[in-house]
């Protein structure tokens, strides 16, 4: 026979390594989640002290009727890239161009620029709210996959994602 001492103490200590591994696979599941709020908060603070020109201001840039999206050229742009393999976790190793030959960063430095207007700079709190509760598919191959990426990665500086992905062979 066992004296109550024992049992309560073997019964702590159950109770206490329970609680220890409870905590670590608690922490580790929510660690990407840790720096999320104050990431928020930088973000909006870097972008509300921006100087705001005509290119960076979305809500102010119309599309004219002249305006031809297809038609135009790839112009210099001193503030890309908005992202890099090192800042986005969507992009995969395999698709690293500095890892895999490509030593300079000129060629992410460029954006489109159609003939008869300006388009504006990607704004992912307004593109979030224009497709709230609306549903989003990229079909195709690894063009579409790319495509996907690089709107997770523009998106992820303000909302983190919830990954659903399907694929039909």
């Amino acid at each position: 026979m066992e004296l109550p001492y024992r049992k309560f103490s073997k019964l702590r200590k159950a109770s206490l390594i329970f609680l220890l591994v409870t905590s670590v696979i608690f922490i580790s599941l929510c660690y990407p989640l840790l720096d999320y709020p104050l990431y928020l908060l930088k973000n909006f603070l870097k972008s509300s002290s921006r100087p705001s020109n005509g290119r960076h201001d979305s809500t102010k840039v119309p599309i004219t009727e002249g305006c031809d999206l297809f038609s135009g050229e790839w112009v210099p742009d001193p503030d890309a890239p908005y992202y890099t393999n090192t800042t986005c976790w969507a992009i995969h190793d395999h698709q690293n161009c500095m890892k895999y030959g490509r030593p300079d960063t000129e060629f992410m430095k460029w954006r489109w620029k159609p003939h008869g207007c300006e388009l504006p700079i990607f704004d992912p709190v307004q593109f979030l709210e224009i497709v709230r509760g609306k549903s989003m598919a990229f079909v195709g191959d690894s063009v579409g996959r790319n495509q996907m990426q690089s709107l997770i990665c523009l998106l992820s500086k303000v909302s983190f994602p919830v990954p659903y992905i399907c694929i039909i062979l």
